[in-house]
């Protein structure tokens, strides 16, 4: 199968910097890793399958406003997904491109006819300066059942707010769609509740019943690789459903421990995204400066867009640079890349072999020019 997203450093041993994926700069809290560590003497058991604790503590942390059983748990956002797709066999599905491969994955191996609608570039991809296309296209169709889209948006990093996510919901309730939207990228957010359908449902569960949030700490507390991921659906029957067709002890004793004590991390969310707030304006403005078109983002990563077909992702990567290339997003090719923030120095030597790569692309351009000169 082919490998479509970042994080592929396991093909060569020459990368030293990943910037492929959008994980915390800050790396996984001390306190996580040694509740993984602690919890080695429960390793020889099975997990609880139906992630009781979690569920209850997850309830907590939400401030008890949504039930326990409103949650499912998983091995990770994308694991959820699939399992969402499995249990509820949509026929038809809408899907605002460009957007995490993943969905398109899910619903296709669902057996879903998946139709993409294209957000507007000169928009910078954004949910809420396209709201008039999406939801026109939406009264017009007719057959869809469900709608799954990331906020914030991925690759751009875009979000959309309360009003258009009430206006969408709204939207869907009146279609009888089901409107599945992933928040994983929700924490780096200044102000991550009005950007959120949490508050939605639970000041008005049964009125958004037809809601699905699926979130992970994966990004925001840099655990890829422990794999948990939480959705939440005041619908019962939706997750009954699921609990029906997921594989059992899907959440590894590590990972739970992980999860636990995530929910007891306080204030790193915040610090996290006030040093990326800083970091990303540092790589916008420099990205920009070495000619690139730079895509507003709110959260850990940046879009951007080469004016050439020159391959800035195979030069970063002979150097020990890893960049997403979002050739294999719909909606983008082989000009548009993904980076993610990190810590100054990092940033740093991202920036230096891009423009490296660029004096390169120009000397070349060059060269075929003579070159092409010489044939005349």
């Amino acid at each position: 199968m082919e490998y479509l997203h970042g994080g592929d450093i396991y093909s060569d041993g020459k990368i030293r910097l990943d910037f492929s994926v959008n994980t915390s700069p800050l790396g996984m809290p001390e306190s996580i890793r040694q509740a993984v560590i602690n919890s080695s003497g429960s390793w020889e058991r099975y997990p609880d399958s139906r992630s009781r604790s979690l569920k209850s503590a997850l309830a907590g942390y939400y401030g008890g406003r949504i039930p326990k059983d409103a949650f499912i748990c998983g091995n990770g956002s994308a694991d959820l997904m699939y399992t969402l797709i499995f249990a509820l066999r949509p026929e038809r599905a809408l899907v605002p491109v460009p957007a995490f491969a993943e969905y398109q994955m899910a619903l296709g191996a669902g057996g879903c006819l998946v139709e993409p609608i294209l957000l507007e570039e000169r928009t910078g991809f954004s949910l809420e300066k396209n709201q008039e296309k999406l939801m026109e296209y939406i009264r017009k169709s007719s057959g869809i059942d469900m709608i799954m889209l990331g906020n914030p948006v991925n690759p751009c990093g875009s979000a959309a707010g309360r009003e258009w996510i009430e206006a969408m919901a709204g939207l869907c309730r009146e279609k009888e769609i089901f409107l599945v939207i992933d928040e994983c990228f929700n924490w780096f957010l200044k102000e991550r509740q009005y950007f959120s359908a949490i508050p939605l449902i639970t000041e008005e569960p049964e009125r958004y019943r037809h809601v699905m949030v699926i979130n992970a700490f994966t990004k925001i507390y840099a655990m890829a690789g422990l794999r948990f991921g939480y959705a939440v659906c005041t619908d019962r029957e939706v997750i009954r459903r699921m609990e029906r067709c997921r594989q059992p002890w899907s959440v590894s004793a590590p990972a739970e421990a992980a999860a636990m004590a995530a929910l007891d991390v306080r204030g790193e969310a915040e610090r996290t995204a006030k040093l990326v707030e800083t970091e990303r304006g540092f790589l916008n403005e420099e990205l920009a400066g070495l000619g690139f078109t730079v895509y507003p983002s709110m959260v850990n990563y940046l879009l951007f867009r080469a004016d050439t077909d020159f391959d800035y992702r195979a030069f970063c990567r002979e150097r020990g640079i890893l960049i997403r290339s979002c050739g294999n997003f719909e909606g983008l090719d082989g000009r548009y890349y993904r980076v993610t923030v990190k810590q100054r120095e990092e940033n740093r030597e991202l920036l230096k072999c891009l423009k490296e790569a660029s004096a390169h692309e120009r000397k070349q351009s060059q060269r075929n020019g003579e070159l092409w000169q010489k044939q005349l």
